[in-house]
C-alpha cells in the first residue's frame, strides 16, 4: 500500500515538474519572438479621380483599376497578414452625371476593400457632405476638416497580432479649399500636434503614419513635425498630372507620394527591433496586366456600365428632338474633293475608332465616344449609330473643323488650325508618347 502511495506521488511531482518545464520553454519561445524584430506593410493609394479601369487607348497607361487592385490586396494580405491600407483623398473627377456615377461604383469597391482610413481631400467634397455620409462603413478621417452633418474620425490605432500599434493621423492643406459651403478648415499642424498628444497620453502607439493631402513642398514640411515617422502625400489637380513617386528620406522618417489614377500600390515595409529602433523600406507595384481581375469586381464594373448604357440612351430623345441641320458634311462628302486624302484616312486607326469602342462595349460611353466620334455633344454632331451613322470615326472634320460650309463654296485656307485639334484626344493619359513630329507621318496627306 505504501509502495503504492509512493509510485502515486512520484507520478504526480513528475507531471508538475514537466508542465512546469513546458511553461518555461513556452515563455522562452514567447521571449525569443518577441525579442526579434515586428513587422507591418502599410499599403496606400490615392489620386484616384475615380478611375474604375483603365482605357487601354496605350498600353503605358494600361495600369490600375478596382478589378486588379481587390485582386492585388487579396494575394498581399494572404502574404502579409500585419497590412495596414490607407489612401489620401481626391477619389472624385468632376460633378457631372457620368462622374456620379463612377464616383457612386469607386465608394462601393472601396468599401470591399476594407481600408483602415480613408483621408479627404478637396475634390472629395464635389457631391457634398450627404453623398460621403451615405458611406459610413468607409473609415473617412480628416484631423482638421470640420464639415456639416458629417463627422469624420479624427484619427485612430491599429493594433496588429505581432503586438505593435500605428497611429493613423490625417490632414488637408486649407488652400486646396475654396468655397465649399458648410466646411471650416483649421490649422492642420496645430491639429497634428494636438491628436499626437492626445495620442501618445492614452494609446502609445509604436508608429505615427501621417496622411497629407497638398502640394508635395508643403507636405514635406510635415516630417519637422515631433512623433510623425511617416507621412504619405496626395493631391491631384489634372488626370495628367506627373507626381513624383520617389520616396524622401530625413532623419529616420520617410515621405511618399500616391501614384495618378490608381495605377501603382505604393508599399512601405516597417520593421522595429526591440529597442524601437525602425527599419523602412519602399517600392511602387504596377497594376498592369499582369495582375489579373477580381471576379467581384469585373462584376461591379460591369454593373457600372450598364448604367451608363442605360443613360446613353435615355438622353438620345431629348438630343433627337433639339436636331439641328448639322454643320459637319461627312467623310463621304469630303471625299468627292479630296479621294487621295480619304484614301489615306481610311487606312489609318482614326478610320476605324469607332470600330475599337464597339470591340470592348464601350459604343455608348460619353467620355469615350467625344474622341472616337465627330462632334459629339456639339450642335449638329454625333447622336447615334443609328442616327449619325456618317459622323463615325475620327474623320476630317475633328481636325480641320465643320465643313458644311466650306462644301458648298470651296476656299483656300480651311482647317489650317488642325494641329492643335490633336492635343485634345491626345492627352497623356491615353496617349503619352504623343508627338506630332512622329505622329503626323503616320496619315500624313
Amino acid at each position: 500500500m505504501e509502495n503504492f502511495r509512493y509510485l502515486s506521488e512520484m507520478k504526480q511531482t513528475i507531471l508538475i515538474f514537466l508542465i512546469f518545464i513546458a511553461g518555461c520553454l513556452s515563455a522562452s519561445q514567447s521571449i525569443t519572438s518577441s525579442s526579434g524584430p515586428r513587422e507591418v506593410l502599410i499599403v496606400y493609394t490615392g489620386n484616384l479621380l475615380a478611375e474604375l479601369k483603365p482605357c487601354g487607348c496605350a498600353k503605358e497607361e494600361d495600369q490600375g483599376g478596382i478589378e486588379r487592385r481587390m485582386q492585388y490586396l487579396k494575394e498581399t494580405r494572404l502574404q502579409h497578414p500585419n497590412l495596414l491600407l490607407v489612401d489620401t483623398g481626391d477619389h472624385f473627377k468632376e460633378p457631372t452625371r457620368q462622374g456620379k456615377l463612377k464616383a457612386e461604383t469607386l465608394l462601393i469597391a472601396t468599401e470591399k476593400m476594407h481600408y483602415d482610413a480613408v483621408a479627404l481631400g478637396d475634390r472629395d467634397m464635389v457631391y457634398g457632405s450627404k453623398f460621403l455620409k451615405n458611406r459610413a462603413q468607409i473609415p473617412w478621417i480628416a484631423g482638421n476638416l470640420k464639415i456639416d452633418q458629417f463627422e469624420p474620425i479624427r484619427s485612430k490605432v491599429k493594433s496588429f497580432s505581432n503586438g505593435l500599434k500605428v497611429g493613423i493621423l490625417a490632414v488637408a492643406d486649407p488652400k486646396l479649399f475654396y468655397d465649399h459651403v458648410g466646411l471650416d478648415v483649421t490649422d492642420p499642424k496645430q491639429a497634428v500636434r494636438n491628436l499626437i498628444t492626445r495620442m501618445r497620453k492614452t494609446e502609445k502607439p509604436d508608429l505615427i503614419v501621417l496622411l497629407t493631402h497638398a502640394e508635395k513642398q508643403v507636405a514635406l514640411n510635415y516630417l519637422k513635425l515631433d512623433g510623425v515617422d511617416i507621412v504619405i502625400n496626395g493631391h491631384i489637380v489634372t488626370e495628367s498630372d506627373v507626381i513624383d513617386m520617389v520616396p524622401v528620406k530625413r532623419n529616420g522618417k520617410l515621405f511618399v507620394q500616391s501614384s495618378p489614377r490608381g495605377q501603382k500600390m505604393g508599399e512601405l515595409r516597417v520593421q522595429l527591433d526591440p529597442e524601437g529602433n525602425k527599419s523602412l523600406s519602399h517600392r511602387m507595384v504596377k497594376l498592369d496586366s499582369s495582375v489579373k481581375s477580381d471576379p467581384k469586381m469585373v462584376e461591379l464594373y460591369e454593373k457600372y456600365n450598364e448604367k451608363v448604357e442605360a443613360m446613353f440612351f435615355e438622353t438620345l430623345a431629348g438630343k433627337r428632338s433639339g436636331r439641328n441641320k448639322s454643320v459637319y458634311a461627312g467623310d463621304a462628302l469630303c471625299k468627292t474633293c479630296h479621294s487621295a486624302e480619304h484614301k489615306v484616312w481610311s487606312g489609318s486607326r482614326h478610320g476605324r475608332a469607332y470600330d475599337t469602342l464597339r470591340k470592348i462595349n464601350k459604343a455608348f460611353d460619353p467620355e469615350c465616344l467625344v474622341c472616337h466620334v465627330v462632334g459629339f455633344n456639339l450642335a449638329g454632331g454625333f447622336i447615334s449609330e443609328l442616327d449619325t451613322p456618317g459622323l463615325k470615326n475620327v474623320q476630317c472634320e475633328v481636325c480641320h473643323g465643320p465643313g458644311r460650309d466650306h462644301a458648298s463654296a470651296p476656299q483656300a485656307g480651311f482647317g489650317g488650325k488642325a494641329r492643335e485639334a490633336c492635343k485634345q484626344c491626345h492627352v497623356k493619359n491615353h496617349s503619352p508618347r504623343f508627338n506630332y513630329a512622329e505622329y503626323w507621318p503616320k496619315i500624313k496627306h
